[in-house]
């Protein structure tokens, strides 16, 4: 008889994980994140087998009363016998017994009917940017000290509206050359995170306050340290600022995109915050 199984994930299941992300063209979902994802909350990360076969991935990230589902994949071969469902439901049941109360994902267009069929409900578009700009080190930027990195969890905080320092924290770690503050009467006006990934940087998370004079000096010291490299960001729609500030520096919008959703009551979920001009994916939102 045909079992379906959905278990938590192990180590051992870190190489299927990055294949199953690789094989959709998620070039940022790298092994390195499933790494993170584990060791920051090993029993929302989670595998389903198929006749002892392993299938399909997901990832549930609890932040106390918020939580984030993402990296729903099932291999290719093992579609439409119920492995995503499964999936799903198991994580969606992980996060509310955990006590969250609002529950956040980004959804392909063609999958929102599937999430919508959950309870989910659309927020807004999650754009896609990439471009190059002429890069300079602004007088008021600096590489991001450790005392700055405990400053910025705090504001994070505020802003993404849960505790996500220990992803930050890991990237900080692996890119220290492009995490920057920008400080401004000696406050800290903005930051961001870069990761290198091929033959890109991808930018994020970037938060900028709103008192911030040159709301553009992080990109453009980021742009110094990509060099050649194309800069890729993934953007909010709602964040009507940080889309007219990428579009007015020549940065174009790829046609793909997903769309935020979000299942529960008490706001409209994490990362929705005005100042925060590039989601990131410092484990989602």
């Amino acid at each position: 008889m045909t079992q379906l199984l959905v278990r938590t994930m192990g180590e051992e299941d870190l190489d299927f994980a990055a294949g199953c992300a690789a094989a959709e063209g998620w070039l940022t979902e790298t092994r390195e994140e499933f790494e993170a994802f584990l060791a920051g909350g090993a029993p929302g990360c989670l595998i389903a087998e198929w006749d002892g076969r392993r299938g399909g991935v997901c990832i549930a990230t609890c932040y106390g009363r918020q939580g984030f589902i993402g990296e729903l994949i099932v291999h290719r071969a093992l579609r439409g016998k119920g492995l995503g469902p499964q999936l799903f439901s198991r994580a969606v049941d992980y996060l509310q017994n955990r006590g969250c109360r609002l529950i956040s994902l980004d959804s392909v267009p063609r999958a929102s009917s599937f999430y919508a069929s959950f309870g989910f409900r659309k927020v807004c578009r999650s754009l896609r940017f990439r471009g190059r700009i002429q890069g300079e080190s602004g007088p008021a930027v600096r590489p991001m000290k450790t005392t700055d990195f405990f400053r910025v969890c705090d504001l994070d905080q505020q802003a993404f509206g849960a505790d996500r320092s220990f992803f930050l924290g890991r990237r900080f770690l692996e890119d220290p050359e492009l995490a920057k503050a920008h400080i401004e009467n000696e406050k800290i006006a903005g930051y961001i995170f870069g990761r290198r990934r091929g033959a890109v940087v991808w930018a994020g998370p970037w938060w900028v306050s709103p008192a911030a004079v040159d709301k553009a000096a992080l990109l453009r010291t980021l742009a110094r340290e990509a060099g050649e490299l194309e800069i890729n960001l993934g953007v909010l729609e709602a964040n009507t600022g940080a889309v007219a500030l990428l579009r007015s520096f020549g940065f174009r919008e790829k046609p793909y995109y997903s769309i935020r959703m979000i299942l529960g009551d008490g706001g409209e979920g994490v990362g929705l915050s005005p100042e925060l001009y590039a989601i990131g994916s410092a484990a989602k939102g």
